[in-house]
């Protein structure tokens, strides 16, 4: 019975002739492309629909200056960082490639309160319902 050593056992792409080379290389890139294809495949972004209505009878609020700006922006190297938009006649605004995060929100439109807050995305798709109060009344102190 004939003894192997540990030492001699090599692969079989541990060659040193061109085949084994090629075998070599073969590999390393196919494992490049197993590490490097997952990671690109995961989408860090999302689609905003916004829809902003009024908070009295939940009718649409057209042509509302829409600002969506990503508070994070050291994360996104060379991506937009602010969206700036107003709604349709529906009062709807849809945003494709915002990264997810927190971004703040903020909506003006004429004869409402200017609404501003923070909201964190986290979905593929997001939709958010903005409901925009009526003006408050001035205080004077004199």
């Amino acid at each position: 019975m004939r003894s192997l050593r540990l030492g001699s056992l090599r692969p079989a792409f541990a060659g040193s002739g061109q085949a084994g080379q090629a075998l070599r290389l073969a590999v390393l890139v196919l494992l490049a492309v197993a590490v490097v294809l997952p990671a690109a495949a995961e989408d860090k972004t999302t689609r905003l629909t916004l829809q902003v209505v009024r908070e009295a009878d939940k009718l649409p609020v057209p042509d509302a200056h829409v600002v969506v700006h990503f508070k994070e922006p050291k994360l996104l190297k060379d991506k937009r960082a602010t969206w700036e938009t107003k709604t349709n006649r529906k009062g709807v605004v849809v945003l494709s490639d915002v990264p997810l995060g927190v971004a703040k929100v903020q909506i003006i439109a004429k004869g409402y309160q200017t609404y501003g807050d923070e909201h964190p995305l986290t979905k593929p798709e997001e939709e958010l319902t903005i409901l925009l109060k009526p003006p408050q009344k001035q205080v004077s102190a004199y």
